[in-house]
């Protein structure tokens, strides 16, 4: 605000510095006043302006994170629907009750020194089985003579044959080698020493578990009901133990043949419970020998130790980063978890936007690839030379489409970029399949196995698990069934088991 004095004339206030009527003030002190309010009154607008813009950039903030909000929303009943087939309000349950402590602080059970339960023996048997000593010593390879003189060693074995039990007598007659003397016997027909339960039912235990998928607590109940052949989940351990120690050189064999093969070669991975913790099996399969690995980690080392730096096969694997290090003649990424991704992204975006699109393109380049693998017996050169042009550059221009307007359809744009030169070959290559689906099959009953019995507590017991699927599905790849295989585990030295694998049915 300025002020304009009154010139120097007659016509001059002689109270400027002094009126009365603004109480006796200075008509200066009055003009710097009103500047000084001025100025005050713009800084009050400056600051109002400030907040203003402050407030619409806060505005348009919480606008983009109701729309992330929104499309988070989305995601999450899209997954729902995929693993639970629709959304179900899941019920606050109870909290239990809190345990109380034994009175003397002593552990809650049986008292100690209660009686276990052991195995009745049994004082009728339904056949009677000689055995003659053998003719070398197992242990020191020394000549074995017979001892007629001496009463003979019986062994009493229960066995479940033909859907019926059957309780067998081996007789043997005594001998003692020439060279360590060791008294010495060899095992009958369908005999484990020392065991009091035969082969079939220890092959049949290890079928309901491991085949079927009966938890380990059932398997027992399972036998007993169906031939009234009665044992304990520990013996059922037992009896898989000695199994997967006999199926040791089996599972090396098959390992080596896997790492040396040269066809097309399906790895794939699943979670495992390990006392709690997670943990990985890993799957290494072509069409004729599979191989279970069980490992704490998901690194991709497991793979290449697996298969080895000199790998010369064609792998077919999903998009997991582990395999991108592994050294390999070609690879082939699968197709189906292209598509079921575009499908379950495509749930979440605008139908009118050009993501949405973008995944109805990816959906149908990968329908007319895997058509084209299935019929390709059936169509003619010029068919499947015209099919494969169209393909080739389908996934060129799907690479190289621009302006998409979602963060999903980028994605899984970068992804195809990523693997440019995995994605079509099974057109070079019409062995390799284009999915994985192959690996995720085999994966299946291991798959129902954890939802049935969560895991194992121990490394010892899911690596057990692991060598007895690598021989029973190989086994069923040659023609054989599981219950042929573990009864020849169980009977049989691994040498004349491996030789029976292969040699088909």
């Amino acid at each position: 605000m300025q002020f304009a004095f009154y010139p120097h004339h007659e016509h001059n206030c002689p109270n400027v510095g002094h009126c009365p009527h603004l109480g006796g003030a200075s008509l200066g002190t009055l003009v710097l006043a009103a500047g000084a309010n001025g100025q005050h009154i713009a800084m009050l607008q400056g600051q109002l302006l400030s907040e203003r813009r402050s407030v619409a950039t806060l505005v348009a903030e919480n606008e983009q994170l109701r729309q992330q909000l929104e499309q988070c929303r989305l995601e999450l009943k899209a997954e729902r629907q995929r693993r639970f087939c629709k959304d179900r309000p899941q019920e606050k349950q109870p909290d239990p009750p809190p345990a109380v402590a034994p009175e003397g602080g002593k552990k809650p059970g049986a008292p100690q020194g209660h009686p276990g339960w052991f195995r009745p023996q049994p004082t009728v048997w339904d056949k009677v089985i000689e055995v003659s000593p053998p003719s070398q010593c197992p242990h020191c390879g020394g000549g074995v003579r017979p001892q007629p003189h001496r009463p003979p060693y019986d062994h009493i074995q229960e066995d479940v044959v033909d859907g019926r039990l059957q309780v067998v007598l081996y007789r043997h007659a005594a001998g003692r080698c020439q060279q360590c003397r060791n008294w010495v016997k060899q095992a009958g027909v369908g005999e484990i020493l020392g065991s009091k339960i035969g082969p079939h039912a220890r092959a049949m235990a290890a079928f309901l578990h491991n085949e079927i998928g009966v938890s380990a607590s059932k398997v027992p109940q399972a036998i007993a009901g169906l031939s009234q052949l009665r044992f304990t989940s520990s013996a059922l351990f037992g009896f898989e133990t000695k199994l997967a120690r006999n199926a040791k050189p089996l599972v090396r064999d098959i390992a080596g043949k896997i790492r040396s093969t040269n066809d097309a070669l399906y790895a794939d991975e699943t979670y495992w419970s390990l006392d709690g913790k997670r943990a990985y099996f890993w799957i290494h399969a072509t069409r004729r020998y599979v191989h279970f690995h069980f490992t704490p980690t998901r690194a991709g080392k497991v793979s290449r130790r697996i298969l080895g730096d000199d790998f010369t096969g064609i792998l077919v694997t999903d998009c997991y980063a582990g395999y991108d290090a592994q050294e390999a003649a070609a690879k082939q990424k699968c197709l189906a978890h292209l598509t079921r991704t575009a499908r379950d992204w495509q749930k979440v975006v605008p139908q009118n936007s050009l993501a949405w699109t973008f995944f109805e393109e990816i959906k149908t380049w990968v329908t007319r690839g895997c058509r084209l693998h299935r019929m390709r017996s059936t169509m003619d050169d010029i068919g499947i030379s015209t099919e494969t042009v169209w393909l080739r550059s389908e996934q060129q221009r799907l690479e190289n489409t621009a302006a998409l307007d979602q963060d999903k359809a980028r994605t899984l744009q970068k992804r195809m970029r990523r693997y440019s030169s995995e994605w079509l070959t099974f057109l070079d290559h019409p062995e390799v399949s284009p999915t994985n689906n192959h690996a995720e099959q085999i994966l299946r009953p291991l798959v129902i196995l954890r939802k049935i019995t969560f895991g194992h507590r121990s490394q010892a017991g899911a690596r057990r698990t692991a060598r007895l699927m690598t021989v029973m599905e190989t086994a069923k790849r040659h023609g054989h069934g599981s219950l042929d295989i573990f009864y020849r585990l169980s009977v049989d030295p691994p040498e004349s088991v491996l030789r029976h694998l292969y040699s088909g049915p």
